[in-house]
């Protein structure tokens, strides 16, 4: 933890590289949740992006105080607008921060020190399945991928995405560790964001009738030709099975105006970004299907691993029905990240070359996938995120794009 601690304070983003080359030594996962501590702090917030509405809420709640009885009230009822505030974890962080500051960066610095924890956590539950080094060049793109499917940088998004980074944390420690105390994760990941209520009742479904791997992979086949959801009926099933608390949100998601929202978005999206998450969808759906099909079947025989990787595959087949819905797209890359960690998982257990060559013949598309994802980060990581220390970067403050020197 010492060197962690001397490469944050001195150079964070260095200290990201050097635990990435001595990902074995124990400091190295903490210096990754320090990073996302700094990125936190020195993160470039676009103007109309979530984390700006989140900053602007710690500022009023600053200049506003209300009571804590007040706020406690404030959960899970309906006000006059018709809104619900049906998520607890990112009013509580921010009513947190305001009691002694009204200053963003601290605020996502606190967002980071949460995400940060699960998001390293989760990168070193698998770096700790590995028998040997990390000497294939193959392995370690599948680690990268798995890194990029919910990367840090999406702490811009923090509820939907930390709730994402919980769920995750919660099934493997319940599925693959076999302890129970994953589970309360699993359900806390609703606290977070309001929407992880589908994806814990896939994961009970899954417990409660513990399909056999042939019809979970049947399914997961089936649902790549199933017709879209129809958004009018889906919409009517769950305002008659939720709690009122939960309508207006479901409405709001469900409208034709979001709807509307989502498709101009869309229309105005470059190809690479419209497309660089399907490649990924097919290139896990291949590499699972040669996993169902290899001659070497003792994965099947491995409790921890097969639980695992059923769940994983059951969520990918029921998140690609969703994946029609607006907005549905989001339980998607949910999935890969399950779908992604199989294939590591599968990689470093079970020598195999036919799936070896398998990971070779899609290294392209992999290769393609993080570039695409870096890409991304580079609209949040800002050059402070990159070039200074927290000691600067708390004189400096004047975060700029990575993006913006490029364009």
């Amino acid at each position: 933890m010492k060197n962690a601690l001397f490469y944050f304070i001195v150079f964070p983003f260095y200290g990201l590289i050097q635990a990435i080359k001595n990902y074995r030594l124990s400091w190295a996962k903490n210096m990754v949740w320090l990073f996302v501590v700094f990125y936190g702090y020195t993160m470039f917030r676009p103007e109309f992006a979530d984390s700006t509405r989140y900053v602007q809420s710690l500022v009023n709640m600053y200049n506003n105080p209300r009571t804590w009885d007040a706020f406690i009230l404030s959960f899970y009822s309906v006000d006059e607008d018709n809104q619900a505030t049906v998520d607890i974890y990112q009013p509580l962080m921010t009513n947190f921060v305001s009691l002694f500051t009204d200053n963003g960066n601290i605020l996502y610095a606190f967002f980071g020190l949460v995400y940060g924890f699960f998001f390293s956590r989760n990168i070193w539950f698998l770096i700790d399945e590995f028998k040997t080094q990390l000497h294939s060049r193959l392995i370690f793109i599948l680690l990268i991928v798995f890194s990029c499917v919910i990367g840090f940088w999406e702490l811009n998004g923090v509820r939907m995405w930390t709730a994402a980074q919980v769920f995750f944390y919660g099934a493997f420690v319940f599925l693959y560790q076999k302890k129970f105390k994953g589970m309360y994760f699993v359900l806390a990941s609703a606290l977070i964001h309001f929407s992880f209520f589908l994806p814990i009742a896939i994961f009970l479904t899954y417990i409660v009738f513990k399909l056999p791997f042939r019809v979970i992979y049947i399914f997961f086949v089936a649902s790549f030709f199933a017709n879209a959801l129809n958004i009018t009926s889906v919409s009517s099933f769950l305002q008659g099975i939720l709690p009122e608390v939960l309508l207006p949100r479901v409405k709001s998601y469900t409208s034709d105006e979001y709807v509307e929202v989502i498709d101009t978005l869309n229309q105005g999206a470059n190809w690479y970004i419209l497309y660089f998450g399907k490649v990924l969808n097919y290139t896990i759906a291949f590499l699972i299907t040669v996993i169902y099909f290899a001659k070497n079947q003792s994965y099947l025989k491995d409790k921890f691993f097969s639980r695992f990787a059923s769940f994983s595959i059951f969520l990918l087949g029921a998140s690609n029905l969703l994946s029609s819905l607006p907005s549905g797209e989001r339980y998607l890359i949910l999935a890969q990240f399950f779908g992604v960690a199989v294939t590591v998982l599968f990689f470093t257990k079970y020598y195999s070359l036919n799936y070896k060559k398998a990971v070779a013949v899609v290294s392209p598309f992999l290769l393609f996938f993080i570039i695409i994802s870096l890409r991304k980060s580079f609209d949040t990581v800002s050059v402070m995120t990159v070039f200074t220390n927290p000691f600067l970067a708390s004189i400096i403050d004047t975060p700029i794009a990575l993006i913006d020197l490029i364009k």
